[in-house]
């Protein structure tokens, strides 16, 4: 709003500062954080409907890989896993594997949840290639997307081992670390699957990052279903 009255841009770009107010500053799709500056994304491509192309509704924040990728492919939410209709949390875990061109250590994505949604799940994966190195179909970029997300496993690891060691008893002194911590690493996911356990750290992880919709959360901060009809 402006003045009281909805805003308005003449080019979609003008919402990037709103959508890190709204969700902060991490892409849609694969939740890395973005340390440059941010794309904003058509959830629905100028492609396809260039009158939506900038409507408020239509915009999200991607990374360079995930809005690359995407271009201006069609992604419905009745056969994807999309942020703003679904707690995508439910739909994807993550696992540790060699790296198929360097063999370094990476953390890729994969589906859980009903079987019978397997097939959304994997669309969302090949959407914005998840579990790709896209750098060698476009060498002028880079996609450490892989490498970050192993990081982040780990660093989130060794933070649940803190947590154990001492946090616990000092529980509003961690929080204030680790909330830092997540905020400078994002991939929200793996820190909340890392401290699945501790309710006051699911609590802090829901209530401390605007992007995350209390709708996804029962009242101890579970998980749950944010679509019931489709029930992710």
């Amino acid at each position: 709003m402006v003045n009281g009255s909805p805003k308005t841009v003449a080019n979609y770009r003008d919402w990037r500062r709103d959508l890190m107010d709204r969700i902060g500053n991490y892409c849609c799709y694969c939740n890395m954080v973005l340390n440059d500056s941010p794309q904003v994304e058509h959830v629905i491509a100028q492609d396809i409907d260039p009158a939506r192309s900038t409507d408020w509704d239509n915009m999200l924040l991607a990374c360079g890989p995930c809005n690359r990728t995407k271009s201006n492919k069609a992604c419905s939410p009745m056969n994807h896993y999309l942020p703003q209709f679904h707690n995508t949390h439910l739909a994807f875990s993550f696992s540790v594997v060699r790296h198929p061109r360097s063999s370094e250590h990476a953390a890729f994505i994969l589906w859980r949840g009903l079987p019978a949604l397997q097939a959304n799940a994997e669309n969302t994966i090949a959407l914005c290639a998840l579990n790709e190195d896209t750098t060698k179909k476009l060498p002028q970029a880079t996609d450490l997307r892989w490498k970050y997300r192993y990081e982040t496993q780990l660093t989130a690891a060794i933070w649940k081992k803190e947590w154990t060691d001492w946090g616990h008893s000092n529980a509003q002194a961690f929080l204030r670390l680790l909330i830092a911590v997540v905020e400078g690493k994002g991939f929200w996911s793996l820190w909340f699957d890392a401290f699945a356990d501790v309710a006051l750290v699911r609590q802090a992880l829901v209530q401390q990052f605007p992007g995350t919709a209390s709708a996804c959360f029962d009242a101890d901060f579970n998980p749950i279903s944010r679509n019931p009809p489709n029930p992710i």
